[in-house]
């Protein structure tokens, strides 16, 4: 039993870099874990308590269930205690499935599909009339909403009949009861049978009363309907005798085209089940003559895939979309804006009997629609589709998730959920993580942004430096003690001792400028923007103000196809003017630089190729006969066959993420043992690949080649990260940094352009100065630097600012304001502006 219920008690943690410490957590509280990048954070919160907590719920399944799962290695840790269950809130979860929208991901879809199963419209493919099936309680309120004392039949059409069959109709109907038809607008007793004139076919009814409405007839007319939808098979007409008609039906049925439709059904609105999926597109929403096995938006930015032309982009059969709730179907809700889905919500009529059925679904619809604003996501639609979210969109998305069903008693981690939020809806974001709290949870945050340290109840600061040289805690306690921690880059940033040096400034526009004329694509409207050559700009606004469309989808792809003769698809803009000086552009963004473990950071930046040379160079490996092939976890031959080179297996769990455990063949090495005899300096490939780039750098300094490649990881602050480390668990930010240090290795020729989305996520404040002074350098050697960005600190040290809103979504899309760090804060209308004036570090 744990003696203390108030504390998380962690003992001897050695997971990863983490030098066997022991920490004691405030349970119910809001925690952030701090420190330079690769100090051992995600280690903790992560590879530590999450895995433990994950471990231990899994294994109180019963017996019979638990030998169906994996069995998960325990972190390296001698005690855990108080140890609640636990939920990990990481951006880089959400972006493998093509199908997840902003919808399904915060459930908005599953209580959408409840709204349209039990109040929406079917409406005919022919004529596009509504179909509704009624009750017979339902038909006799309807006649009876005539004026009493009306008179009126009861019709049960039979359809066109042949004269020659008419005898034996009429015959069948007098033994059914029957005592009148109607043939064409003529009525006929069919006792005895009547003598019909000569024509090829006739519309007959079978009449089945005549009824005077008074208040004792209801009995008596619901007996006649009933009889009547015996008798016509589901269809019936009432018609007044002064020539008013109402048509009934018990099934989905048009009357006027005489087709059959099926009921609305839950599975109807999931575009994952074949029902409801568009069977062009598979649900996926996108042409498939182009298919995007990400189900992203585009497959490299600015290159938007087309929409499926059968389904609009909308990834709906067309059956789903002839529901109609409230005048809308399906697919329009999803293209709404969240204060349009919302008006449209509120706007629902409650139908009599059905408002538990339409009210409940409803209100957790708009609860989590508030919370969605309240986390300045507002100018997403329920159809945005997930692939496309930021990686900061994407968490705080799955924190509506969690908001909107809260819980209590859970350990929720998050990953810098900060990361692409604006300096105006950060205090929102820190009111829900409060909130949260408040309902009783451990809530643990690995973070950077002062501002969230600054509202923590409880602070750890993990140090000094990274990988090996990290794994301490250097601090733990209140925000305010830690600021008087004079030993640590945290505490001297936190009491405002330490700032962001912005090095030599350059002067815009001295160098040139490129000009983007009338950009409209997404919420841009008609948007001219001038980026000075030679500086670092970076581009602001609020969430959904238009950055990414402006430079991802904009920007880059005009400048692609101007300089390298590219086919990459822009977004519509009229001009693109002084490109001249320009020899090479790269985009630089978060997206996973690979999808299986066997992506990894020493193949990415093309190092592990000189390694493997290297290795194949040894004299054991000549004379067994060894090539650099032998060394690759890609080809056969040296590598484990069990777990093809990954050095784990994924399993498939049903309710739960996919998750990797190690492959027991080859104990997660990747290779085969004869392939691991071979040795430099006494490490083999597989210790290579678990080397830090910090450790690499000490055994292969000797190689120029290869030392290079490795002096840029360590440059842009990747020196912590394992050169074998696995892509699915790289930070966006970490992924983002990598490829700049890709770039950085081909050695830019003439004028370069470098186009970055945040590239300071996943960065302490002292990594940001590291990433800051080489950028400096860069803009020296003549290179333009455009960059997308929140961060305060950064946004001050650059050399020119555009500043685009006001708002999010179709509120956004304008330019509010360019000019030098210190005019935009001076401007009244900038959000950005007000943010820098306020002094706040980022």
């Amino acid at each position: 039993m744990n003696p203390n219920r108030e504390l998380i008690r962690i003992r001897g943690a050695r997971q990863h870099n983490l030098k066997n410490i022991d920490l004691d957590l405030p349970r119910n509280r809001l925690v952030v874990v701090t420190g330079v990048s690769g100090s051992g954070k995600s280690s903790l919160v992560f590879d530590t308590l999450h895995a433990e907590g994950r471990r231990r719920y899994l294994e109180s399944f019963a017996g019979t269930a638990r030998q169906f799962l994996p069995r998960f290695d325990a972190p390296d840790v001698d005690l855990i205690e108080g140890l609640g269950p636990a939920i990990a809130i990481e951006p880089k979860a959400l972006v493998n499935n093509p199908r997840s929208t902003v919808g399904t991901l915060t459930e908005i879809l599953d209580y959408l599909r409840l709204l349209f199963v039990h109040s929406g419209t079917v409406h005919c493919p022919g004529c596009g009339q509504p179909v509704e099936a009624r009750t017979i309680r339902q038909m006799v309120q309807a006649i009876r909403n005539w004026p009493e004392a009306s008179r009126l039949l009861i019709l049960a059409p039979q359809g066109p009949v042949a004269a020659r069959d008419l005898p034996d109709l009429f015959e069948r109907l007098r033994r059914d009861g029957f005592a009148r038809v109607r043939l064409d607008r003529t009525v006929f007793d069919l006792d005895p049978p009547p003598r019909i004139p000569r024509r090829p076919r006739y519309q007959v009814e079978v009449l089945v009363d005549r009824i005077v409405l008074r208040d004792d007839q209801q009995r008596r007319l619901a007996e006649s309907l009933e009889l009547a939808l015996k008798t016509a098979r589901g269809t019936v007409r009432a018609a007044r005798l002064d020539g008013d008609e109402l048509t009934f039906t018990d099934r989905f049925a048009c009357t006027r085209c005489r087709l059959d439709l099926a009921p609305p059904a839950p599975e109807l609105f999931s575009f994952v089940h074949p029902r409801g999926a568009c069977p062009e597109c598979g649900g996926l929403g996108l042409s498939p003559a182009r298919p995007d096995p990400l189900g992203t938006v585009s497959a490299h930015p600015g290159a938007p895939l087309d929409p499926c032309a059968a389904c609009g982009g909308s990834r709906f059969s067309a059956e789903a979309r002839l529901v109609r709730l409230h005048g809308l179907a399906i697919d329009q809700v999803g293209a709404l804006a969240l204060p349009e889905f919302s008006r449209w919500l509120e706007s629902i009529p409650l139908q009599p009997g059905l408002e538990a059925l339409i009210d409940r679904p409803r209100q957790a619809i708009l609860q989590r629609l508030a919370i969605l604003d309240q986390l300045g996501l507002g100018y997403l639609s329920p159809g945005r589709s997930g692939p496309s979210l930021s990686s900061g969109e994407a968490q705080r998305v799955r924190l509506v998730r969690q908001l909107g069903t809260p819980l209590s008693g859970v350990l929720y981690a998050l990953d810098e959920p900060s990361s692409g939020l604006h300096a105006r809806d950060h205090r929102r974001l820190l009111g829900l993580l409060q909130r949260l709290r408040d309902y009783g949870n451990s809530v643990i945050v690995v973070e950077h942004d002062l501002a969230t340290l600054r509202a923590a109840d409880f602070v750890v600061d993990l140090g000094p430096g990274a990988g090996p040289h990290g794994g301490q805690v250097l601090f733990a306690g209140s925000p305010e003690d830690l600021k008087a921690q004079a030993a640590t880059a945290t505490g001297q940033y936190l009491a405002g001792r330490k700032q962001l040096q912005a090095g030599s400034r350059r002067t815009p526009f001295s160098s040139g400028a490129i000009t983007l004329e009338g950009a409209t694509g997404n919420n841009l409207k008609d948007l001219s923007v001038t980026f000075p050559l030679g500086c670092i700009t970076c581009v602001t606004g609020v969430s959904g103000a238009g950055k990414s469309t402006l430079v991802m989808d904009t920007l880059y792809p005009a400048l692609h196809r101007a300089i390298h003769r590219s086919h990459r698809r822009a977004l519509p803009y009229r001009e693109l003017r002084g490109i001249a000086p320009i020899t090479q552009v790269a985009a630089i963004d978060q997206s996973p630089i690979g999808r299986t473990p066997k992506s990894i950071p020493a193949t990415y930046v093309g190092v592990f190729q000189l390694i493997r040379r290297l290795f194949a160079g040894l004299p054991e490996a000549r004379a067994r006969g060894y090539n650099a092939r032998r060394f690759s976890f890609n080809a056969g031959g040296g590598r484990c066959e069990v777990c093809k080179g990954e050095g784990v297996l994924s399993v498939e769990m049903n309710l739960l993420p996919d998750v990797f455990i190690r492959c027991e063949a080859c104990g997660g090495l990747r290779y085969r043992a004869d392939t691991l005899d071979i040795r430099f300096k006494g490490r083999s490939i597989s210790d290579v690949l678990q080397m830090s780039v910090g450790e690499a750098l000490g055994l292969l300094e000797n190689f120029p080649a290869i030392r290079a490649r490795l002096e840029v990881l360590h440059q842009v602050g990747l020196g912590y990260l394992q050169l074998g480390q696995a892509a699915p668990t790289l930070s966006g930010g970490e992924a983002q940094r990598l490829r700049l240090a890709r770039e950085l290795g081909r050695s830019p020729r003439g004028h370069a352009i470098y186009l970055m989305d945040q590239p300071t996520s996943g960065l302490h404040l002292a990594d940001i100065q590291l990433l800051l002074d080489l950028l400096r350098r860069l803009t020296e050697a003549g290179h333009t630097i455009v960059m997308i960005e929140h961060q305060l600190d950064l946004i001050r040290a650059a050399d020119y600012v555009i500043d685009l809103g006001p708002g999010g979504g179709p509120a956004g899309g304008t330019l509010v304001a360019a000019g030098s760090p210190a005019e935009i804060a001076a401007h009244p209308d900038s959000a950005t502006g007000q943010a820098l004036s306020s002094g706040a570090p980022g």
